[in-house]
Formats: C-alpha cells, sequence, structure tokens
C-alpha cells in the first residue's frame, strides 16, 4: 500500500512540475512578444507597458512649453514630444529643467503611464523621466566638432561668421546711407506737399480783397527764423485792415469718421497762442484732407481756440468743412468764412 501511494505521488508531483514549467514558459512567450522597446510597442501593449520602465531612442520632434503641457503647478517642469520613426509621437514631461533643441537624437530611460494623475495634471501616453536619464546622441559633424575644437567644424563656423561679418561691415553704411537718403526724400516730399498746399491757400485768399502782411510759407532759407515758430501767414483785408493769421495743414489720406487727425504738437500749439495774444490776431487753422495738395478732396476752416490740442477727433472737425473752392472773406460780423 506504502509503494502504490508513493508511486502514484511521485506520477502527481512530476505531472504538477511539468505543469508549473509550461506556465512558465507561457509568461516568458508572452513576456517577450509584450515590449516596451519602441514607441510602436507602447502603443500596441500599452496595457502591458503602462506603469512600466521604457528605453526609448529618438528625436526630439517638438519642444512644448509649460501652458501647453498644464504643468504650471505640477512637479514636472519641462516636456517635449519625441518620435522614433516620424509616425508615432509620444509626449515625455521631466522634473528637471533641460536645454534641448528640435531634432536632437535622444535615449530616453523613464516610466511610461497611459494616463498620467500628478499634481492635478491629467495627461494621456506619457513618458516620465528624470534630466540624468535623458541623455542626447551626437552627431557625427557634432562628434567631430567636440574632439577637433577650432580645428573641426567651429573653424567652418567661424569662417562663415567672419564672412557675414564683412558682408555686415559692407551692408550696414549701405542700408544706413539709403535710410537717410528715403529719409530725406520722404522729408523733401513732404515739404513739397506742405508747400504746395500753402500755395493753394495763398489763392484763396484773393489779393484783390487782401493783403500778405508776413509770410513763413515754404521755408526756403538754410537757417532757422524766429518767426518760423508763427502761423504760415498773416492776411490783411484791405476793406477792413483787420488782420488775420493762418496755418496750413495736409493729410494726403482721409482718416475714418471715429478717427482721430493729428495737426500739430503742443509747442506749435503754444506758439500759434503766444503769438495770438501779443499781436492782438486771431489764428485760424486750414487743414487740407485727400485728394492732392493743390487740389484738396475737403477743407476745414477752425479758429485755434476751438481746436487746441494735438489731435482732433473727425467727427467734430466735420462742422468746420467748407467748399474747397471758395476763397475767403469776412463775413458782416468781421469773422473770416
Amino acid at each position: 500500500m506504502t509503494q502504490i501511494t508513493t508511486k502514484y505521488f511521485s506520477k502527481y508531483f512530476f505531472i504538477l512540475i511539468v505543469f508549473g514549467l509550461f506556465l512558465n514558459f507561457s509568461n516568458v512567450v508572452q513576456a517577450q512578444s509584450q515590449s516596451c522597446n519602441s514607441l510602436k510597442e507602447i502603443f500596441e501593449n500599452s496595457d502591458y507597458c503602462d506603469n512600466n520602465s521604457v528605453s526609448i531612442h529618438g528625436r526630439v520632434y517638438e519642444l512644448l512649453d509649460n501652458n501647453k503641457l498644464t504643468l504650471q503647478g505640477s512637479k514636472y517642469v519641462y516636456g517635449f514630444q519625441i518620435t522614433d520613426d516620424g509616425t508615432q509621437i509620444i509626449r515625455v514631461v521631466s522634473p528637471d529643467d533641460m536645454v534641448l533643441v528640435k531634432d536632437s537624437e535622444v535615449v530616453i530611460d523613464g516610466r511610461y503611464y497611459k494616463k498620467l494623475y500628478a499634481n492635478g495634471l491629467n495627461l494621456d501616453d506619457t513618458i516620465v523621466a528624470s534630466g540624468k536619464n535623458i541623455k542626447v546622441i551626437l552627431t557625427a559633424d557634432e562628434l567631430f566638432n567636440e574632439i577637433l575644437g577650432p580645428w573641426g567644424a567651429t573653424m567652418e563656423k567661424e569662417k562663415t561668421l567672419a564672412r557675414r561679418n564683412i558682408i555686415f561691415a559692407i551692408l550696414i553704411p549701405l542700408v544706413s546711407a539709403g535710410a537717410f537718403w528715403f529719409g530725406l526724400v520722404f522729408y523733401q516730399r513732404r515739404q513739397i506737399r506742405g508747400a504746395t498746399f500753402e500755395g493753394y491757400v495763398e489763392n484763396l485768399f484773393n489779393k484783390h480783397e487782401w493783403r500778405i502782411a508776413e509770410s513763413n510759407a515754404y521755408r526756403k532759407l538754410g537757417r532757422w527764423v524766429e518767426s518760423y515758430s508763427n502761423p504760415d501767414f498773416v492776411f490783411i483785408n484791405r476793406k477792413t485792415n483787420k488782420r488775420i493769421a493762418v496755418e496750413c495743414k495736409y493729410k494726403s489720406v482721409s482718416p475714418k469718421e471715429d478717427d482721430r487727425f493729428f495737426w500739430a504738437y503742443e509747442d506749435q500749439i503754444e506758439n500759434y497762442q503766444n503769438f495770438s495774444a501779443k499781436t492782438g490776431t486771431p489764428v485760424f487753422v486750414v487743414i487740407g484732407i485727400g485728394g492732392r495738395p493743390k487740389n484738396p478732396k475737403k477743407i476745414f476752416l477752425a479758429p485755434l481756440s476751438l481746436v487746441k490740442y494735438p489731435d482732433v477727433k473727425m467727427d467734430y472737425l466735420q462742422k468746420f468743412e467748407r467748399d474747397p473752392r471758395k476763397s475767403f472773406s469776412l463775413d458782416s460780423s468781421g469773422a473770416l468764412i
């Protein structure tokens, strides 16, 4: 009886050992069929790789800022995307601040999370790795440069930089001269436009009705004259001997109704006000907008006291509009119209 029991026990024990070996072999085969050595394998075996160590060799696809990753307030401060074949892309976050550039070749030893919950983060498919476990692999050119230093790629870069410096040394004076020339041309064109408009305004004061007492228009002298700070013209009506001063301003582009029209600087307006107070001469501002300086689209005649700020809203200026072809004269009350 004892021999039979021992015989059956040995038989069943052997079967159990074989069965255990079979299970172990099945686990090994399954483990070999499921690995996390590439992004493709990670995505194909995401459940298996979840919360497991991974080692990925790829290149930096894109650098991501904290706002895009919603990392602010978490322990992760740096993030980027990595790809190993150009089709599979995954996010990598790190608690360490690093310096990486796009397309750098890297090896990352970290841990994959199918769903990462940490410090308020809720990220899908993320690899977490410390800075020391993110290694940059130098390309052949970069390695050559590191080894040979100034005799390697750095020398070529220095040559390129030297050539660029020479180009800049030539271009900067040319660009400066060009900018000065264009600025001078622009200034002269403005002066010509201003002088043309001043001539247009002068012609609206019929010489049979008005005579010119003072004129600062056209600015022909090569040095500053104190009277230049005064209005462009002082006219005297031949019939009444009434003196009026006129400042001319022209703008080629017509602003929108809700825009503001800049016509003079504060110190210029102050000079006109001082001139009016000192001489007792009322100052008017004639503003031309649109068209051409010698044929403006719109004309506005405003007393200086009503446009005493550097800019004026167009909808406010509308009430001073007049016929661009009508000559200036005095009404029955002696006001300029």
